[in-house]
């Protein structure tokens, strides 16, 4: 009686036994029995965990989980049959929670919350809805403006998971595929190339399927705060590789290609056909799920909006802390030895250049005009209407059609979006980093992966984007340019114009007050400032010792055929000006001969908006939008040109001709 008193009083709770082993860890069934036997006493059962059970009926705030399997016991196990008994009673209790998880999205303001909502319902990124002028109808719906689009999650996201995942399959196969002794570099060298190959082979996508599966448990329709789990799981293997600088990915496969290639065994037509899906991959990766994801994991991270791709640059600390990485998990640069700090600083004296027009200008001009005949590059200082040309070949946003041929702003942006292309092939030159030792110092690699922003973001956003407004109500209400809201409109316009891109533009004011500069980026004017004088000091090196390609120390590949990894407007232009089908030691189509003509196209920039004698200073500044001829209202549209490549190959004929 003693003894079942004992047992009903000293039975342990659900669990306790599972517990006390783990604690105890590994141990031999022969030692565990040898000292059973020694110690006496026996095991005493658990409790079943019945249906009725307080903790059993305690709500859960969180969505529905799948059964965790279990780890099959040994059935001698003196419990064994009592946790049999458990396990099937909490399964058979378990119903489905009907509610979802708890909202650990960060509060932010409701400005704050409206710029990334608006940004998410974009054409973009497509995140959720846009309806439009009904979009206020989201409001007044319960989790309204949180819904994402069932399209992101259902297609977009699963393939972002297929291209992570082949991207891993390739990278693995690279090495799997490597001979032997490169394969011994690569578990033990520490050059960078090797630790991203080790890095990228380590990634696994179980945390990313399990967190997209776990989507699909969840109540329709599903809320930003049910993709942290993913978003977490998904950017931190990215975030490992991201900060080395996701321009220089291609670069490293391609140096891997080029160790492997040696190898008199290489498969080289294998070797190089992984070594492009692996990149082409990349491209994808840093293009697609990298940025297009950004703004979730800005709502999810970062208490104030910032532009891609400066995000991940002002926002490193809050990134990492959200996704959990440390900058030791990070794959970064090594940083350059002091002896070589102290050189650079005695050796780099570059002269000042504020848009001095010269003959790197006058060049300039000639080739755009060889690369875009009848343009109108030649007669600038007639202000030529450059939309009907450029439009049907750059498809630019809405706000390009309304500038006036007088503004400035359309040779800028057609400028902008030519050194664009340009800046495709010069990304796969191996560039050698300086180090100024200047904090706010610029660098090729920053420009490189910002250019782009220029058009994207600082034109269309904080210029582009008013103009259209502006243009909007003249053309609606005809005295709105005289009112204090339309003074305040073109006042506002041009301090834009003078903050990003125009330094040099002079105008009166006509309101006192002046808007906030937002932009995130160096002004314009001092980016091309710069790159005038980096390239310039890149191309007289390679001139120096082109008569016998030597070593050119700012530069790793001179002398290599240049590549661009998508064929655009510029490299099409350039591989017939430069005999690009010519791929041996003697042919024209260099990285050295590519630097020259972006330094020729950046140069032109740089006198346009630099050099206060400039044609971009020679009109009022007031003419920011196109006029109708016929009603003197804005003009949204203009015929365009469709001859551009006919013209293009007659003026390639005919110099041809004369050459003969």
């Amino acid at each position: 009686m003693a003894k079942d008193s004992f047992n009903k009083t000293a039975d342990w709770a659900p669990g306790t036994l599972d517990k006390t082993r783990k604690a105890i860890g590994d141990i031999d069934p022969k030692e565990a029995a040898t000292l059973a036997k020694k110690l006496g006493g026996q095991v005493l059962n658990e409790r079943t965990a019945h249906a009725d059970s307080p903790v059993q009926n305690t709500p859960r705030a969180g969505r529905p989980s799948a059964p965790s399997s279990r780890t099959p016991h040994n059935p001698s196990s003196p419990s064994s049959g009592s946790r049999s008994k458990t396990s099937a009673s909490s399964s058979s209790s378990h119903t489905p929670v009907k509610h979802r998880r708890k909202n650990d999205l960060q509060t932010l303001s409701p400005k704050l919350c409206t710029e990334i909502d608006k940004l998410m319902m974009s054409s973009e990124y497509q995140i959720k809805a846009n309806y439009g002028i009904f979009n206020f109808i989201r409001r007044f719906q319960k989790d309204g403006t949180e819904k994402i689009l069932p399209a992101f999650y259902d297609v977009t996201l699963k393939l972002y998971i297929d291209q992570m995942e082949a991207f891993i399959t390739v990278i693995k196969t690279l090495i799997q595929t490597a001979p032997p002794t490169y394969k011994t570099k690569i578990a033990g060298g520490s050059e960078i190339k090797f630790k991203f190959l080790r890095m990228v082979a380590g990634w696994t996508m179980q945390n990313i399927k399990l967190a997209y599966g776990d989507l699909f448990m969840l109540p329709q329709p599903i809320l930003v705060c049910d993709l942290i789990p993913f978003i977490k799981a998904i950017y931190r293997p990215l975030m490992t590789v991201y900060y080395y600088g996701s321009s220089k990915i291609p670069k490293i496969i391609k140096e891997i290609y080029t160790d492997q290639a040696v190898y008199p065994d290489t498969d080289k037509e294998k070797l190089q056909s992984l070594a492009k899906e692996a990149i082409t991959i990349w491209l994808y990766i840093d293009t697609e799920i990298i940025r297009k994801l950004y703004p979730l994991l800005m709502r999810m991270c970062s208490d104030s909006y910032e532009v891609y791709p400066v995000f991940f640059s002002v926002k490193v600390a809050d990134i990492l802390q959200f996704v959990d990485l440390h900058k030791f998990d990070l794959l970064l640069p090594d940083k350059p030895k002091e002896e070589v700090k102290i050189t650079e600083r005695k050796e780099t004296v570059v002269r000042e250049i504020h848009g001095k027009r010269d003959e790197t200008v006058n060049t300039g001009l000639s080739l755009l005009d060889r690369l875009f005949p009848e343009a109108g590059f030649q007669k600038l200082d007639t202000h030529p209407d450059l939309f009907p040309y450029f439009q049907p070949l750059y498809k630019f946003g809405d706000g390009f059609n309304i500038l006036s041929p007088s503004n400035p702003m359309q040779v800028t942006v057609v400028l902008l979006r030519i050194i664009e292309d340009f800046f495709q092939g010069c990304r796969n030159i191996a560039f050698v980093k300086e180090e100024t030792g200047g904090s706010q110092s610029d660098s090729i690699d920053a420009v490189l992966d910002t250019w782009s922003a220029y058009r994207e973001d600082v034109f269309n956003k904080l210029y582009a984007e008013p103009l259209i407004y502006f243009a909007n109500q003249i053309y609606s209400q005809s005295d709105f340019e005289s009112s204090a809201f339309g003074k305040k409109s073109i006042t506002n316009l041009l301090w834009q114009a003078q903050y990003q891109f125009l330094p040099q533009l002079k105008f009166k004011p006509l309101v006192l007050e002046r808007p906030v500069n937002d932009s995130k980026y160096p002004p314009l004017y001092k980016r091309i400032d710069f790159i005038r004088k980096y390239f310039t000091d890149v191309a007289n090196a390679c001139d120096a010792v082109a008569h016998v390609r030597g070593t050119v120390d700012s530069v790793k590949n001179p002398w290599e055929h240049y590549r661009f990894d998508i064929p655009n407007e510029i490299s099409k232009r350039l591989d017939v000006l430069l005999g690009a089908q010519n791929t041996t030691a003697t042919t024209n189509a260099t990285n050295a001969n590519l630097l020259k003509y972006t330094l020729c196209i950046a140069a032109v920039l740089d006198w346009w908006i630099n050099n206060p004698d400039s044609p971009a200073y020679s009109v009022p500044p007031t003419q920011v939008y196109r006029i109708s001829e016929e009603d003197g209202k804005p003009q949204f549209s203009v015929p365009e040109r469709h001859d551009q490549n006919k013209l293009f190959a007659e003026a390639i004929r005919s110099a041809y001709q004369n050459k003969s």
